[in-house]
């Protein structure tokens, strides 16, 4: 009777999305002035955005909860999902990449946010020890001392984000003011042992050749998978009839897990491959005295 399962399909699509990039730039790659191959010759190239894009996202949602019965509670939580779109949702705080503004159905993928696994697990433990709880010790001392601890705990696991290679300049030669290339796949690109210095075989990448655009598409890899406990101590000292005061030890991260950002995406960085921050925090602990009247 406190237990429920739940289980929904989720779905949707989006019309009329935003796509940024740079427009009247020339038709076709080639050499030459690439505004004599523009759609509008005698007008500069520009960038803006238009309402042409289209996103849609499904998902599979499985939601497991207990209610809290007898001083304990859980939840656990899992969505597999996936969001594709034409290049909107790298629009913001990510420039977007759209390499052929004429055919920009062709860089059509995973959207820059997708999470094809999340998994959340909750639980609240009342531990039963102390006056008026399943286990009552004969000394009082030792209930006021031992009774009303709580423990809490949250884990949370999902996919790493998606991410580009990609290759600075404006290698297709169509004066695009807006160039974001992407690198040609010619190798293996995992590795068996990958570290913050090469987070990928970098020889499986190649830049494309002059007046070509580059054959791998938007967000095709994914960074380092997230994992993450969080621990909390709470412990109530009853004052009188009607208040309490109550002691918070808290932990972020606890296990101090490191999860490694986005490596350097662009093949013309000197870093290229390498990982140059973090895609979590490091441990924090926190204390904290709640009165409760």
């Amino acid at each position: 009777s406190s237990t429920e399962l739940t289980v929904n399909y989720v779905g949707s699509g989006s019309r009329r999305t935003d796509v940024g990039g740079g427009y009247n730039t020339a038709l076709t790659p080639g050499p030459g002035n690439p505004q004599s191959r523009a759609l509008y010759p005698y007008a500069k190239s520009t960038y803006y955005d238009r309402s042409i894009g289209k996103a849609d996202y499904e998902g599979l949602q499985v939601f497991f909860n207990r209610r809290f019965q007898s001083g304990f509670a859980y939840q656990i939580s899992y969505t597999y999902s996936k969001s594709i779109d034409d290049g909107a949702s790298d629009l913001y705080g990510n420039g977007t990449l759209i390499r052929d503004p004429y055919q920009y159905q062709n860089d059509r993928s995973i959207s820059t946010f997708d999470l094809t696994h999340v998994l959340s697990v909750n639980a609240i433990y009342a531990l039963p020890v102390g006056t008026g709880k399943h286990w009552q010790l004969s000394n009082a001392f030792l209930n006021y001392t031992l009774g009303n601890w709580q423990v809490n705990t949250i884990t949370t696991a999902r996919s790493g984000t998606p991410y580009s290679i990609t290759v600075s300049g404006d290698i297709p030669n169509t004066g695009n003011p807006s160039t974001h290339e992407t690198a040609n796949l010619v190798g293996d690109p995992s590795l068996s042992n990958p570290s913050r210095q090469a987070w990928f075989n970098k020889a499986a990448f190649q830049i494309p050749a002059v007046y070509t655009f580059g054959s791998l598409g938007r967000d095709t890899f994914r960074s380092d998978p997230f994992w993450d406990i969080d621990f909390s101590v709470f412990r109530q000292f009853p004052i009188m009839e009607k208040r309490r005061l109550e002691f918070r030890a808290e932990a972020f991260n606890i296990m101090n897990n490191v999860v490694y950002g986005v490596p350097v995406t662009s093949m013309t960085a000197s870093n290229f491959g390498q990982v140059t921050g973090l895609g979590n925090s490091p441990r924090t602990l926190q204390f904290g005295l709640k009165l409760i009247f």
